[in-house]
């Protein structure tokens, strides 16, 4: 078998090119690097099915991400700088191509799951944006505060954040400080707008106000963490964790329809249909059988 695409490390050098013949001692490495699968087959025609953003571009964020954010856990400041060019890498790629839908379907390692799931909750972030016809500088506002959105996470000590079983009450009310934490860390920062640094602040924030810090409900949440807290949901519901395996991306997608629906009012309706008219649920060459046998 060929490998149809190159595969990455976390850290966006290549492992494999795509193109080459897969040997058992390839796949015995790359299972032990953690990686559930390949894409094999034809690389031309495998280039024909255009990602929202090219792997690289994702390895390498993933890297800039963990890099920052483990500077500031060792004291140092937040460097805007490096992320910020790696977020706009990720628009340039999203609006350059605006008929990019989101693959429901995704056999990517899923690397450390802060810097993952930041990168991954940008993306869909500026993926909506597109959807919801931000202008571009709003569009690049958004996406900022999306990749930063868990930076308070920092200040969390590790036995909470790696505990593989549920959190305790006290534990709990410590987690939720990373709304906070992150707001300090990113509030009258130069190259950062206040919009941006209220992502970190108010992504765990509600529609019915039973979000956190500040109970906030309807409109009084910024738009951007509305959006945000939408990309956040799903990519948290569909991931990997510690403590749980994630559910299938069908089951998201009814789970965030019942939290933007009126029993429940969490998660902004608009932002959900938004979401669910802008995802793909196969991708191109799958098969699908119909309900008259087909």
């Amino acid at each position: 078998m060929r490998l149809a695409r190159t595969v990455y490390s976390a850290d966006g050098r290549v492992l494999l090119q795509a193109g080459i013949v897969l040997k058992d001692s390839y796949i015995e490495r790359l299972q032990a690097l953690g990686f559930p699968a390949v894409y094999v087959g034809d690389p031309e025609a495998a280039e024909r099915f255009r990602d929202v953003v090219s792997e690289s571009t994702r390895r390498h964020a993933i890297a800039v991400v963990k890099e920052s954010f483990e500077e500031v856990k060792l004291g140092s400041t937040l460097k805007l700088e490096p992320i910020a060019q790696v977020v706009n890498d990720i628009v340039d790629e999203i609006v350059s191509t605006r008929e990019v839908v989101l693959p429901l379907t995704d056999i990517r390692k899923h690397d450390d799951y802060t810097f993952g799931h930041s990168v991954s909750v940008c993306v869909i972030s500026a993926l909506l944006g597109v959807a919801l016809e931000l202008d571009d500088l709003t569009l690049r506002e958004l996406a900022m505060g999306a990749i930063l959105h868990d930076v308070g996470k920092v200040k969390i000590p590790e036995k909470i954040l790696l505990k593989p079983a549920p959190l305790s009450a006290k534990e709990w009310n410590e987690m939720r400080k990373h709304t906070l934490y992150g707001f300090q860390l990113l509030r009258g920062r130069d190259g950062l707008s206040s919009r941006a640094a209220h992502v970190a602040y108010q992504h765990h924030e509600r529609i019915d106000g039973s979000g956190y810090p500040r109970a906030l409900a309807g409109d009084k949440i910024h738009l951007f963490a509305r959006i945000v807290a939408v990309a956040d949901t799903y990519d948290a519901m569909t991931s990997d964790r510690i403590y749980r395996r994630g559910v299938t991306p069908f089951e998201a997608l009814q789970e965030l329809k019942e939290l933007a629906s009126e029993g429940r009012r969490q998660l902004d309706k608009d932002v959900v249909n938004v979401f669910l008219a802008n995802v793909a649920f196969f991708l191109p060459s799958c098969k699908a059988k119909l309900d008259t046998r087909e």
